[in-house]
């Protein structure tokens, strides 16, 4: 596998993003919506990048010293194999660099590779909303979580 890189997306990265957006999300956020997340001041936005493509990407909102993660996501084919813990370790080295103390999401209750990654990052469940998400035959809990400890990963 070719070596990664992991850095904040610019406006130049519009159109990876909204590319690997439309094949992880149904339905994907808007080129406007992402644009905003990319440019705007209270948006933390990380892209994962190998051989010249965006494989994973992480977006947050912030306020004062809480983030919530809103999306994360890495390419179909290369899920599995660290990458999205690689993704999250910058950005909380990003957040604990920005003052951050708090770091919130949800996640469907049935995705439990990403529940499993959160916990081993040291995210708490605090919370269920029932029936949150829409499914093909109903609706699915999501889970609420935090990690108020944001420690600093040093590159290395």
């Amino acid at each position: 596998m070719s070596s990664k890189s992991i850095r904040l997306l610019v406006a130049e990265d519009l159109p990876s993003l909204s590319e690997i957006e439309a094949c992880c999300f149904i339905p994907p956020w808007s080129d406007s919506q992402l644009h905003s997340y990319i440019t705007g001041d209270r948006f933390l936005s990380v892209g994962l990048w190998q051989g010249g493509q965006l494989n994973g990407f992480a977006l947050l909102s912030t306020v004062l010293d809480e983030a919530e993660l809103l999306q994360i996501a890495i390419r179909p084919g290369l899920r599995g194999k660290g990458l999205a813990e690689d993704v999250l370790k910058f950005t909380h080295d990003q957040l604990h660099r920005r003052g951050i103390v708090r770091n919130m999401l949800e996640v469907r209750s049935s995705n439990v590779a990403a529940l499993s990654l959160y916990r081993r990052l040291g995210y708490q469940q605090d919370g269920l909303r029932k029936g949150y998400y829409p499914t093909d035959t109903g609706r699915e809990d999501a889970v609420l979580m935090s990690c108020s400890n944001l420690p600093e990963f040093i590159a290395g």
